[in-house]
């Protein structure tokens, strides 16, 4: 008797831990996205662990990661076999040649490397892979632009520039409060072809606020997308307060949507007019938003992350960077678009936003401003094998 009981008193043990577990990465039983490996970055003296601009390329024979380092003023270039430094282009901060507040670079080969300030087009720069200066771009703006001359030009991890048939093609931001009525609007240009033959910018008319949001108000955070090009060139697009996703061809025609909720999102997101500093913060940290889409080529498969909200606390959560203390899942979708799970990780360790896909599956760094661990001096990317 004592046997049995002991016997099914291990089985329910099982069976709940089991249950309770499902949907984690990287725990043993089948999955799409097991953990697999690390890799640890090593940090000299001039490097830092801002990874905010970063492209996966190959160097040298090395499958390598680009990373502007604005703190040195430096394109570095790491081997992700050794985690080591292989290369770093210093890149100038005075004189006629330099450019002024970076936010942004593409590396098309050694010959062609593009570096972009911050916030616009102007003065975007072409070297080469000893930093030589190849030629200077300032493009004439669009007339129909809001602000005329003004291209309000990003590019980051979640929405980089790409250069495509002597172009770059880009996204740029809102100029307007996002919480005012009728700022999210249809017609607002939010994505442009910078063509560097005619050394001139267009602006593609149907690039702009999806219909969902229109006629509501959210805190720019929310108004913002991540978009990528995968390997059929085609544009794909997840807004972070949008359930569906939005895919559109290299000119941004031919629209095509799907609708993908994430299982953690039980909620529409409040629109409230004219929110403040406050409210906005604490609209973003307690509702479920997405906020980063990654493709994966080598296993054709596309990733996406939904920052899951929780109860926000108005003593702790001061600033924005409170957002990392969010649990996050990952959305894993077939190159059909099929779901394939949805993977729940734990907030205060990985930097999603810094997250990239390699040969070996998807790395995310232990770069979390919350993270007790973590090391000036080398930077762990836990690597996580896609199937």
């Amino acid at each position: 008797m004592r046997k049995t009981f002991l016997y099914t008193l291990f089985a329910l043990i099982v069976l709940t831990s089991c249950k309770s577990e499902k949907g984690k990465a990287g725990i043993g039983f089948e999955s799409n996205l097991v953990l697999a490996d690390s890799l640890i970055l090593h940090l000299d003296e001039k490097s830092t662990s801002e990874f905010n601009y970063h492209q996966i390329s190959e160097f040298a024979k090395n499958e390598s990661f680009l990373n502007l380092n604005l703190v040195n003023q430096s394109l570095d270039f790491y081997s992700l076999e050794t985690g080591k430094l292989i290369y770093r282009i210093p890149l100038n901060s005075h004189g006629p040649e330099v450019v002024p507040n970076l936010g942004g670079f593409f590396f098309h080969n050694k010959d062609s490397i593009f570096i972009l300030p911050k916030m616009s087009l102007f003065n975007t720069t072409l070297i080469d892979l000893n930093g030589n200066f190849s030629k200077g771009y300032s493009p004439i703006s669009h007339e129909d632009q809001l602000v005329p001359g003004l291209i309000n030009h990003f590019s980051n991890s979640a929405n980089p520039t790409y250069f495509i048939k002597n172009s770059l093609y880009f996204d740029q931001g809102i100029l307007k409060n996002t919480a005012a009525p009728g700022v999210l609007a249809e017609n607002y240009r939010l994505s442009g072809r910078f063509n560097l033959d005619t050394d001139s910018v267009f602006l593609f008319p149907k690039s702009g606020f999806p219909h969902f949001y229109q006629d509501k108000t959210f805190p720019i955070y929310l108004s913002v997308s991540s978009r990528i090009l995968d390997s059929e060139l085609q544009w794909i697009y997840s807004w972070n307060a949008l359930d569906s996703i939005l895919i559109f061809d290299l000119e941004m025609e031919n629209k095509k949507s799907f609708y993908s909720k994430s299982k953690y999102r039980d909620q529409n997101f409040p629109s409230i007019a004219n929110a403040g500093p406050s409210e906005s913060l604490e609209l973003i940290i307690s509702n479920t938003h997405y906020c980063k889409i990654i493709h994966d080529p080598y296993r054709k498969r596309y990733l996406r992350f939904v920052q899951l909200g929780r109860n926000f606390d108005p003593y702790t959560d001061n600033s924005i960077s409170s957002v990392f203390k969010n649990d996050f899942s990952i959305m894993i979708y077939n190159e059909n678009w099929e779901l394939q799970d949805e993977y729940f990780f734990n907030g205060n360790i990985y930097n999603l936003y810094h997250s990239f896909i390699g040969k070996k599956g998807l790395y995310m760094p232990k770069t979390n401003p919350f993270y007790t661990s973590l090391d000036e001096d080398n930077v762990v990317f836990d690597i996580f094998e896609i199937k």
